[in-house]
C-alpha cells in the first residue's frame, strides 16, 4: 500500500493539488501506460504496463479522498473561525452597551443633584413661592423617575443568532430505476449510490468512482466502464453483457448471479480487470460459462 506522498510523487503532483489537478495528471500517465499502446508479442512489458496502470488507479483514488478530506478540514475551520468572529463582535456589544448605560446613569444622578441644588437656593430666596417651587420639583423628579423605571436598553440585535449555523449535508437522492441510457457519467463520482435496477444500457462511466455502488440488479448491458473502480460494488444479477470492463477495479464486488457474456475483460488471454477477492457465485462469465 503506497503512501500518500508516494502516490502525489507518482503522479508528479505536490501537496497542494486540486481535484482537477489529479484527474489531468492520471489521464495523462493512464495514455501513457496503457498496456494497448505496447506490442502484444511484448509478454515482459505488457505485464509491467499493467502493474503500472493498478498502481496509477491507486494513486489516483488514494488523491481524490485526501483532496475531498482537505476540502472537508478547511470547511470546518472556516466555520470555526466565523464563530469565533461572531463571538468577539457581540462581546463588544455588550462591552459598548455597559459603559453607554454606565455613563447615562452617571450623567442622570448628576442633573438631578443640581436640580435639587437650585431648588433648594431657590426656596430660600423666594420664599413667597416656596409652596409652588417644592410642587413643581416634585412633580418634575416624579416624572424622570417614571421615565427612568420605563426605560430599558434595547437587546443588541442578533443576539439569538450567536452560534453559527453548520450546512448539513443534503441527502443524495435515490437512483432506483433511473433512466439512464446512454448517459455520460464518465469520471462522475458516486461514491456509495443506490442505483438498483436502474438502466444504464451503453451509458459511459469511464474513470468513475464507483466505491460500494449499489447496482445490484442493474442494467449495465454495452457499458463502458473502461478504467472505473468499483471496489466493493454490489452487481449481484447485474446484466454486464458486452460491456468494457478493460482497466476496470473489481476489488472485493460481489457479482453473484450476474452475466457477463460478452464482456470485455482483456486482449487475448492477457485478463485486464482486477479481479481481487471477487464474488462470482452463479455469473455467467464471458465466455458463456457459468461460475459455480
Amino acid at each position: 500500500m503506497m503512501e500518500i506522498y508516494q502516490c502525489y510523487k507518482l503522479l508528479g503532483l505536490t501537496s497542494n493539488a486540486t481535484l482537477d489537478d489529479v484527474n489531468k495528471a492520471y489521464k495523462a500517465l493512464a495514455l501513457q501506460w496503457h498496456p494497448d499502446r505496447i506490442p502484444r508479442e511484448n509478454v515482459q512489458q505488457q505485464l509491467h504496463a499493467q502493474e503500472k496502470l493498478k498502481e496509477i488507479n491507486h494513486a489516483r483514488d488514494s488523491l481524490r479522498k485526501a483532496v475531498e478530506q482537505k476540502a472537508t478540514t478547511s470547511q470546518a475551520k472556516y466555520s470555526q473561525k466565523t464563530s469565533y468572529q461572531a463571538s468577539s463582535q457581540t462581546r463588544q456589544y455588550y462591552q459598548h452597551q455597559t459603559r453607554y448605560q454606565s455613563k447615562y446613569q452617571s450623567t442622570h444622578q448628576s442633573t438631578s443633584q443640581a436640580q435639587q441644588q437650585t431648588s433648594e437656593r431657590s426656596s430660600e430666596r423666594y420664599s413667597s413661592y416656596q409652596s409652588q417651587a417644592y410642587q413643581s420639583y416634585q412633580s418634575t423628579q416624579t416624572h424622570q423617575q417614571s421615565n427612568k423605571q420605563n426605560h430599558h436598553p434595547s437587546e443588541p440585535y442578533g443576539s439569538s443568532q450567536q452560534s453559527t449555523q453548520s450546512s448539513s449535508k443534503q441527502q443524495k437522492p435515490d437512483l432506483t430505476g433511473a433512466d439512464l441510457r446512454g448517459a455520460n457519467l464518465r469520471e462522475k463520482y458516486l461514491e456509495g449510490r443506490n442505483l438498483s435496477y436502474a438502466n444504464l444500457s451503453n451509458a459511459d462511466l469511464s474513470d468513475a468512482f464507483l466505491h460500494r455502488v449499489n447496482f445490484q440488479g442493474a442494467n449495465l448491458q454495452g457499458a463502458n466502464l473502461f478504467r472505473a473502480n468499483l471496489f466493493q460494488a454490489n452487481l449481484q444479477n447485474a446484466d454486464l453483457r458486452g460491456a468494457n470492463l478493460i482497466g476496470a477495479d473489481l476489488s472485493g464486488s460481489d457479482l453473484r448471479g450476474a452475466d457477463l457474456s460478452g464482456a470485455k475483460v482483456g486482449f487475448g488471454e492477457k485478463l485486464m480487470v482486477k479481479l481481487t477477492n471477487v464474488n462470482f457465485t452463479g455469473a455467467t462469465m464471458p465466455n458463456g460459462s457459468v461460475y459455480s
